[in-house]
Parts: structure tokens; sequence; C-alpha cells
């Protein structure tokens, strides 16, 4: 049988034919190792604030280090469409810079929600260790810690640590960045979930989670 299949939705489904070749596992894993670490230096004082930067840097070694280590996934979505909402996702959030900076309660407003953003998404980042990826894969279904109250944590982290960025620096260039990267965030979210529910171990966790996102909202 092909290790490639089409199905309804156009989606090309590698198999484990190509996902668990010990070589291209390592190549992958070298290369997202790479990325997390060349991000960390210039990341580092992305959003300005000492507690963010800290636990953003931490969380980015660490990605940096699970990265080598990955599980191999048991199959993965490849095409024009995922590589798209995957580039989109990362990309467009490089546009958010320091602009005029709000001040006093505004200001620690902000900076409290961002803290609380990036914290969430590096516990997130934690509770599916060496399972996460940047394509549409399955490396096994993770439902503790993050996970229990959303179906996809590191988005919500990152929503709401963007949140408080654009709070501190509230130009129209920050807003309209973040506009700009949600459809990509809801067209990469329905790509994973496509993806996973070929898994009745996914379809079940999903009855057990409801909420993507946001808890009762989302």
């Amino acid at each position: 049988m092909d290790s490639a299949n089409q199905t309804p939705a156009g989606y090309r489904r590698v198999r484990a034919g190509f996902s668990k070749s010990g070589l291209s596992n390592a190549i992958s894993n070298v290369c997202l190792a790479a990325l997390f670490l060349v991000a960390l230096v210039p990341g580092i004082h992305h959003y300005e604030t000492t507690v963010a930067d800290i636990v953003w840097a931490v969380g980015a070694a660490l990605m940096g280090a699970l990265s080598l280590v990955r599980v191999p996934p048991k199959s993965v979505t490849i095409n024009a469409r995922t590589i798209a909402a995957t580039a989109g996702m990362m990309m467009i959030p490089t546009f958010l810079e320091p602009s005029k900076i709000t001040t006093g309660v505004i200001y620690d407003v902000g900076v409290a929600i961002e803290v609380v953003g990036v914290i969430f998404t590096q516990v997130a980042r934690i509770s599916l260790g060496r399972r996460f990826g940047l394509l549409p894969a399955n490396r096994g279904i993770v439902e503790s810690g993050a996970f229990r109250l959303v179906r996809h944590p590191i988005y919500s982290g990152w929503l709401i640590l963007t949140i408080g960025y654009v709070i501190i620096y509230p130009s129209l260039a920050n807003i309209l960045v973040t506009v700009a990267v949600i459809p990509f965030m809801v067209w990469r979210i329905g790509q994973e979930e496509t993806h996973l529910s070929d898994d009745a171990s996914y379809r079940a966790y999903m009855q057990k989670v409801p909420y993507r996102i946001l808890p009762y909202v989302l």
C-alpha cells in the first residue's frame, strides 16, 4: 500500500513509512531545535518585560532541548495549506514591535496579562513534552496538564501574551498584526484537528474537552 493517501479534504497524509524513518526524524529534530535556539538571542528582548523575557528564554531553551528528542509522528499532513498556515502563524507575529508605551495602571495590567500568557504557554509546552511539532501530526494524544482545560493551550497562551503586549504597546500596526494572525491560527487548528480526528483517542478527548482555545468561550 502507498504510504500517502488522499482524504476528501485534499490533505496529503504521510504515514509511518516516512515518519518513522530515523534519519528523517533526526534531521527534523535538529532543524527545529536550531530554530528555537537561534530565535532565543533576538527574541529574549522582543517583549521588553523582564519577567516575561526570562520565562520566554527558559521556555525557548527547553523547547530547543526537547526538539532533539522528539518522538517520531505516527502520521503527518504535509501540503501547501498546512505549510502556509504554519508559516503565517510563525511569521506574522514577528512584525509586532515596541511603540509608544503605556504607563500607570494600564501598563501594569498589560504586563500582568503578558506574564500570565507566557507562563501558560510554557506550561502547555512542558505538558506536551516530546510530542510537539510544527505541522499537523499525530505523536500521541496528550490529555494532561494544560490540555485538561483546552485542546490547544499553546495557542491560548500566545493569544493572552499578545493581548498583554498590545496593551503595553497599543499601536495600530500591532493591533493589525494581532488581528491578521488569528485567521491563520484558526486555520492551523482546523488542520490539526482534521488530522488527529482519525485517531479514536482524540475523538474521545474532544468529547471530554470541548473548548479549543478559551474555556466556556471557544
